[in-house]
């Protein structure tokens, strides 16, 4: 599968909806989007801690109301003044065609579980089309604890001393269905971690060559900055 990380943001704003909707021109299989949770309660789609970054203007965004968070316009290369929001869980998960799936990333801790769950059981997307990704422990294991009808994977920095038992160790521990990294040279890692009974997926690959190095030794995904390119070799 080839998954947009954080749509197509080269042209528009990261994490906004028309990147996402410019995404499914490009034949993906999936969006990867960033999640945070704002001070009451609304589930928002960013990546940073705050607003500043992506809008010119700062927001802590755990500390600010969606009402807040919604006054501000998403900024990019091409424009400052192209009204685009901030969007919301609920509202990127209406713009997911059907057969298309979303990776949601979560960037803040296990205060958003319940709230997320709540999100997923009220929208019109099946089960199979969203997927949980984190590089907390603790995010994984308290959301396959309350929801293991969804698949949820485990984002790893990827070190050449990795250490294989603990890397099951913990998949095992917090039940997750996979492991996600950014590994692009250990095929044994790929191999160990598939051969264990787990999903191994890609990030963020956005080198052809590189792609195709990973497709043959059969990664169930890649998340790129460069969906069109990547999907078309």
């Amino acid at each position: 599968m080839i998954i947009a990380h954080r749509g197509i943001s080269f042209d528009l704003p990261e994490n906004s909806l028309p990147a996402f909707n410019a995404s499914w021109d490009k034949g993906v299989d999936g969006i990867e989007g960033d999640f945070h949770l704002t001070k009451d309660g609304a589930i928002v789609c960013i990546h940073d801690d705050d607003t500043q970054r992506v809008c010119n203007q700062k927001l802590i965004v755990k500390d600010s109301t969606l009402e807040e968070l919604k006054q501000l316009n998403l900024s990019h290369k091409i424009s400052n003044n192209l009204k685009v929001k901030i969007p919301t869980l609920a509202e990127v998960l209406k713009v997911l065609p059907s057969g298309k799936k979303i990776f949601i990333e979560i960037k803040c801790g296990i205060e958003i579980i319940k709230p997320l769950i709540k999100e997923l059981s009220q929208s019109e997307i099946h089960t199979e089309q969203a997927v949980i990704i984190s590089f907390d422990e603790r995010v994984i294991k308290t959301f396959k604890s309350a929801a293991p009808n969804y698949k949820a994977y485990w984002l790893y920095a990827y070190e050449p001393n990795y250490d294989l038992n603990k890397i099951l160790d913990v998949l095992n521990d917090i039940k997750a269905d996979g492991l996600s990294s950014d590994n692009e040279n250990s095929k044994t890692l790929i191999d160990r971690i598939m051969d264990a009974g787990f999903e191994y997926h890609s990030w963020i690959i956005d080198d052809i060559d590189i792609a195709n190095k990973l497709i043959s030794w059969r990664v169930q995904s890649i998340t790129t900055d460069n969906p069109g390119q990547i999907h078309n070799e």
